[in-house]
């Protein structure tokens, strides 16, 4: 592999949950906006901060693959491992989900099945490890091949687009 690969979350995520947070956006300041009270003010306000940050560390978060690092970048962090002081690289699936286990001299980083390409993603780094010097597991090579789907946080974030908009519609029209 020549230069550098940048994974980020997929788009089918992103969308949705976006959209969500922009209609949760809408849906708080119409409540400031048509003096709603106090309780559904500070529940929309409560519900929007979390739901904002999360947006904000999912637009943030990648994984750059280069021929002598692999770099994880989340809001605020950045971490970066030499091929060389990975020691083992796991796979662990839960409910759809799939994580690689990256475990290093110095502690273990998770790599979910939510980025982009996710299958080039392990793909890539399974081809940048020393050959022979690594335990990999067999599931972990299996996401190459054959990675786990998850679509289960996309339906949840277009479930909330729909019960946001139609929240919103009710509030406009009464």
């Amino acid at each position: 592999m020549t230069g550098e690969k940048t994974y980020t979350i997929r788009k089918s995520f992103l969308i949705p949950f976006g959209t969500a947070v922009f209609l949760l956006t809408v849906l708080t300041v119409t409540a400031f906006v048509t003096g709603a009270s106090l309780v559904e003010r500070a529940v929309l306000v409560v519900l929007l901060a979390p739901a904002a940050f999360v947006l904000r560390e999912a637009v943030t978060r990648r994984v750059t693959v280069g021929e002598r690092e692999i770099s994880l970048h989340r809001l605020f962090r950045r971490k970066t491992l030499l091929w060389s002081d990975i020691t083992h690289v796991g796979c662990l699936l839960l409910r759809g989900k799939a994580y690689i286990l990256l475990t290093t001299k110095k502690g273990f980083h998770i790599i979910s099945n939510a980025y982009e390409g996710f299958s080039d993603l392990v793909g890539d780094i399974l081809s940048h490890l020393p050959s022979g010097e690594i335990e990999v597991e067999a599931e972990a090579k299996k996401q190459a091949e054959e990675p786990a789907r998850n679509v289960s946080d996309v339906v949840a974030a277009w479930a909330a687009v729909v019960v946001l908009a139609g929240i919103i519609v009710i509030k406009w029209v009464s």
